[in-house]
């Protein structure tokens, strides 16, 4: 009696296939891959609108000065991220999506190219803008100097607000880098494709 199992036999015998990928599938995946990007700096761009809105708000509730600078630093670093997100991150418009028809293969592999570029740099322009915002702000509502809280309490709270803020970007650094090495994974895939 053999010790290896027949469809291990079966799967083992079987030549692999050669990986093909058609220029219609690129032209499909490139259309796909552009309107991902549209829909995620749509998304971007909204959340930049709500923190702007929100923080603008707290300027003009809040009387402590130093509260309203760090909230001030906040709206110009989601200022600065849109800014960003359009120079590194955005869609492809449509006149560059239009010379592409001669090369789709090379249009979607420099898509993926920048869009993977943009994330695996998103410490530089999307999280350390805020930083300085988010700092002041905090120390700001900690230390204020309208409440009596103790020392203590007060280092507890602005420390509690860097460690949380912290475990964000590091999650958000996390997800981006994630999708960097996924659109490696798909760069890889295209490269195999032309040389095939």
């Amino acid at each position: 009696m053999s010790d290896q199992d027949p469809l291990q036999s079966l799967w083992t015998q079987q030549s692999p296939e050669p990986f093909a990928m058609s220029l219609a599938d690129v032209h499909v995946r490139a259309q796909r891959f552009q309107s991902r990007i549209r829909t995620r700096n749509f998304i971007e761009y909204a959340a930049a609108a709500l923190v702007i809105g929100v923080f603008g708000w707290m300027t003009l509730i809040i009387p402590e000065p130093a509260v309203q600078t760090g909230a001030v630093l906040i709206m110009l670093g989601a200022l600065y991220v849109c800014w960003q997100l359009h120079r590194l991150g955005r869609a492809a418009t449509r006149d560059e999506r239009n010379a592409a028809a001669h090369s789709w293969t090379d249009f979607h592999r420099d898509e993926l190219t920048r869009q993977r570029d943009a994330l695996r740099s998103v410490w530089r322009w999307y999280l350390a803008p805020f930083l300085p915002g988010v700092l002041v702000f905090l120390g700001a509502v900690a230390f204020t100097t309208a409440t009596d809280t103790p020392l203590p309490e007060r280092l507890g709270l602005f420390l509690g607000g860097v460690g949380m803020t912290a475990v964000l970007f590091a999650a958000i650094a996390w997800l981006n880098a994630v999708a960097a090495r996924r659109l490696d994974a798909e760069l890889a895939a295209l490269d195999k494709a032309r040389e095939g």
